[in-house]
């Protein structure tokens, strides 16, 4: 009996969601706070959500190479969530014959347009006349569609950012646990049905309450991004057990009570993301 109790115990911290937080910043450049990136590893499985810049020297730090990464999923286009993936198709598609370290396919899921960003990427930095032994795959996914692996699924929510590009929400779940990812957002039906029961949820909250005031006073509309109170209204209406809040620059959390904001209406644990950070689900 205790050796079968002992089995189903270590099965599940194999099929754990160990999350590390790579990025936890916005878009502006600073030395601790990287662009968005969040390593989720379940079992021998790496999956990377978005991959902004830092990503790779994060993940080095986390004990993950480039030649580890099986799957990564981009939320949007804009270039704090997949800038570096240039410097990873650049390692990925010229390995030094004798020093190919890479011994899988990689997969990039994303939105409509990420085909288009990937092949500019590789057109860009003369890539095209490569010829890896593994190869580069890359996917859209359209509203609801379900990517399969081996013990997790991950499903896109249409989320409503930007008006000139598609942009996604994702929902994990493995071994009956849930964890979503907002991307950049405002408050959609996408956003909540990713959401949705989450065990942990990873929700942007770019602007405090102030800060939001003071960019609309200056004449620029705010609607793609959320804010705290939203973040944890949002978190709390959905039934989410755990919420991290990211995408933040430092010199707002230096100078707003972003946690503060959010307990307003979320009564659970609450985190404020920042990078290296380090989650068990």
């Amino acid at each position: 009996m205790w050796k079968g109790i002992r089995f189903k115990y270590e099965l599940s911290l194999f099929l754990s969601m160990h999350i590390t937080i790579i990025g936890s910043g916005s878009y502006f450049p600073e030395a601790d706070r990287h662009c968005s990136s969040y390593l989720v590893q379940i079992g021998k499985e790496n999956l990377v959500f978005d991959f902004g810049r830092g990503v790779l020297d994060g993940l080095i730090k986390s004990g993950v190479q480039y030649y580890d990464i099986d799957t990564i999923f981009i939320s949007h286009t804009h270039a704090d969530h997949c800038v570096e993936l240039g410097a990873l198709l650049h390692i990925c598609l010229m390995e030094l014959p004798g020093f190919e370290f890479r011994k899988k396919d990689l997969t990039i899921y994303g939105p409509k347009g990420i085909k288009h960003t990937v092949n500019l990427v590789m057109e860009t930095y003369g890539l095209k006349r490569a010829k890896p032994k593994h190869k580069i795959i890359v996917n859209e996914l359209e509203e609801g569609d379900v990517v399969h692996g081996d013990v997790w699924k991950v499903q896109g929510f249409k989320a409503v950012h930007s008006k000139k590009i598609e942009c996604l929400a994702f929902r994990l779940e493995a071994d009956d646990r849930v964890v979503a990812y907002s991307g950049d957002t405002g408050d959609c039906p996408g956003l909540r049905m990713a959401c949705q029961n989450a065990d942990l949820a990873i929700i942007e909250a770019t602007l405090s309450n102030e800060l939001k005031k003071q960019i609309e006073d200056g004449g620029l509309k705010t609607t793609g991004h959320l804010t705290p109170e939203q973040t944890g209204k949002i978190a709390q209406e959905c039934n989410v057990k755990r919420l991290v809040l990211t995408h933040i620059p430092s010199f707002a959390l230096e100078k707003y009570n972003y946690e503060a904001q959010a307990k307003k209406f979320f009564k659970g644990e609450k985190l404020i993301a920042k990078d290296m950070m380090k989650i068990r689900v």
